[in-house]
């Protein structure tokens, strides 16, 4: 197994989204570990790089060429990601500041440089949250609670939500009291409520 399939490997068994499993994500990681294409994972470092070091790095060692101007994708894509699961850090400098930089963290640096991999990803993860559970839990958080019908349901965030919250909350009791919710739908799922088929039986057997 290459060095890009392995570290593709443990980003999987560290619970990261697929999206920062990509070919971007895990060459950065590497980058930033000092880790060239046939390199050892035990001689890995963390020194503190610029997003500007690590595209040149990754062009030199590994043939894959990004572009000057793909710093914000890197950084939006793997960076931010990578220190919200505790695998890097900043070093507190202002962002336009020419000497702000990042490193990996010195935990994630010895899942890295670990001889028994899966026993340094576990005490890893029992002591940071997975990226995957984080955003999980912020998704909940984010959610809008609705009562339909009786029951306490969910809706995702966004204007048009807070608008069927308002009409089944607060305009349904006050102008049409006793009226059932038939339908409704949410941008992650559509059939939220969907009484439209029992409906028609009833109506059909009186």
């Amino acid at each position: 197994m290459d060095n890009l399939q392995k570290i593709k490997k443990m980003l999987s068994e560290l619970h990261v989204p697929e999206s920062q499993q990509s070919d971007l994500c895990a060459h950065t990681l590497l980058a930033m570990a000092g880790i060239k294409k046939t390199s050892p994972w035990s001689n890995a470092t963390n020194e503190w790089i610029r997003i500007h070091d690590i595209i040149k790095f990754i062009g030199r060692h590994y043939g894959k060429y990004y572009a000057e101007n793909s710093r914000e994708t890197i950084r939006k894509q793997a960076i931010h990601h990578f220190r919200t699961a505790a695998f890097i850090e900043d070093n507190g400098k202002a962002t336009n500041s020419p000497d702000y930089r990042y490193r990996l963290t010195s935990e994630f640096l010895k899942v890295i440089k670990a001889q028994a991999v899966k026993k340094a990803e576990a005490s890893f993860l029992a002591k940071h949250q997975s990226l995957v559970s984080i955003y999980a839990s912020k998704k909940k958080m984010q959610q809008i609670p609705v009562t339909v019908n009786g029951r306490t349901l969910s809706f995702s965030t966004g204007a048009h939500n807070q608008l069927q919250k308002a009409i089944l909350e607060d305009f349904g009791p006050r102008f049409a009291p006793g009226a059932e919710c038939l339908y409704i739908g949410d941008t992650t799922e559509r059939d939220l409520v969907n009484e439209t088929k029992a409906t028609r039986i009833r109506n059909f057997a009186s």
